[in-house]
């Protein structure tokens, strides 16, 4: 079950922030976020995590009308991507999701396209058009961690227009990597299995940390961890409370931040 602002407010005194969340609810039902990643990066396990779902998302264009998940296959096989398509869940409609691919050619096209769609949508009018977060997805096992590309996108003005959420899938296939360095460098099977977790951190560290120039705080982590970072990540007060009201995974989350505001 959504989180009920009206709720809040009969039962603590209403407060201007409460009150202009619900009237931001009444003109915008959802929150809209881009999801860039690469292939295999882990982007749809990560969104049916925070949606609670088994299934595959819908498909919707920009008009709203419901798109064949044929046609969309289709037009991947031939290369062709529309960032613009909606995907939404049955288990959470509240959520309306976009999908970037990730930079893996470099291709300056494709980045273009992305800093085009967030600028369009950061000058739209209307708050349910308008793009709120970013969720930019890095998968840690490989060997090229970070693209040029990547640091490319994250210099560009368009990285600082919406919050920008960085998320580290596929943790486990780094803790193998982690193991097999650690014997490599001569250590038993057990020690390496004791001290995966330290090295892998390590290898965050260095592989992201340096990279990206940012401070990061390293740990296992769950989608309640990301819906609160996202919230925290959002300047406005009220847009917050309204990402809040949309997720149902954690209530004892949202009463949290509500009663914090």
């Amino acid at each position: 079950m959504a989180l009920r602002l009206d709720r809040f407010v009969m039962e603590f005194p209403p407060t201007e922030i409460v009150i202009r969340a619900i009237g931001l609810r009444s003109k915008c039902k959802h929150f809209r976020i881009l999801v860039i990643g690469r292939a295999n990066a882990g982007k749809t396990t990560l969104l049916k995590k925070v949606c609670e779902s088994i299934e595959d998302p819908e498909i919707y264009s920009p008009s709203g009308q419901r798109i064949d998940l044929s046609v969309v296959e289709a037009s991947a096989e031939r290369g062709e991507h529309d960032i613009e398509n909606q995907l939404i869940f049955k288990s959470n409609r509240q959520f309306v999701f976009h999908d970037s691919r990730g930079f893996e050619s470099g291709s300056e096209e494709e980045i273009e396209k992305v800093t085009a769609f967030i600028g369009q949508r950061v000058a739209a009018r209307k708050l349910s058009e308008q793009l709120h977060a970013i969720w930019y997805c890095l998968p840690t096992d490989t060997n090229r961690p970070i693209l040029a590309a990547d640091e490319l996108f994250f210099n560009t003005s368009a990285a600082g227009k919406v919050p920008v959420i960085c998320i580290f899938t596929k943790f486990d296939g780094l803790l193998t990597e982690a193991v097999s360095q650690l014997v490599d460098d001569g250590y038993s099977f057990e020690e390496a299995e004791e001290g995966q977790t330290e090295y892998a951190a390590k290898m965050l560290a260095d592989n992201f940390e340096k990279p990206l120039k940012a401070n990061m705080r390293i740990e296992e982590s769950d989608c309640d961890e990301l819906i609160e970072k996202t919230a925290d990540a959002l300047s406005d007060k009220t847009l917050r409370l309204l990402f809040l009201s949309v997720q149902q995974n954690n209530i004892d989350l949202c009463t949290r931040q509500v009663m914090r505001e």
